[in-house]
């Protein structure tokens, strides 16, 4: 036994996303290239050398795979499965704003609303390395105008940070022009 364990959902997850990555390069005209792994001497991995491909990529394969998601529950219903089991199945909570679980599941999968929300909230800002410094950036969104309200963590001497907060004082003094 190996000293890492790893789930088959957890092996399913990865898979996936090498699944994504290949309908990137095939799909979407991108190449892969090694990236090293920080802190893992000689280790690297695979990543897209254009990283707009994997989204595209990602859009595709969450819609294909909202398409099979949906023939699934209509299988399992075919087959005697519940609306609840549905919902169950897909780790919906037994009742949410005033729905059940199978109520919720329907509307998620029939009239295309979103699911109810899990008492795991979604982050308010995400994480992400920028490839010009290598800082780890945490990123608020596009919400604020100013660069240094939207992202933080650039390094000092950051090319690319430097030139946003230029491209900002710019179109600020433009407005105060007019």
């Amino acid at each position: 036994m190996s000293a890492v364990e790893v789930s088959r959902r957890e092996q399913a997850a990865w898979s996936t996303r090498e699944h994504v990555r290949r309908v990137a390069v095939i799909a979407f005209d991108t190449t892969e290239q090694q990236e090293p792994i920080e802190g893992l001497h000689g280790v690297s991995r695979p990543v897209l050398s254009d990283p707009l491909a994997g989204v595209r990529a990602g859009r595709l394969v969450a819609e294909v795979a909202a398409g099979a998601l949906r023939d699934w529950a209509l299988r399992a219903r075919g087959a005697g499965r519940s609306w609840d089991a549905v919902g169950q199945a897909l780790e919906l909570p037994q009742e949410s704003d005033g729905s059940t679980r199978a109520e919720a599941a329907w509307e998620w999968l029939i009239e295309h609303r979103p699911p109810p929300p899990t008492a795991s909230r979604s982050p308010d800002s995400a994480v992400w390395t920028c490839t010009t410094c290598r800082g780890r950036v945490r990123d608020s969104g596009p919400f604020a105008s100013h660069p240094d309200d939207r992202e933080a963590g650039h390094l000092a001497d950051c090319t690319r940070h430097t030139a946003a907060l230029e491209a900002w004082r710019n179109d600020e003094e433009g407005e105060c022009d007019e």
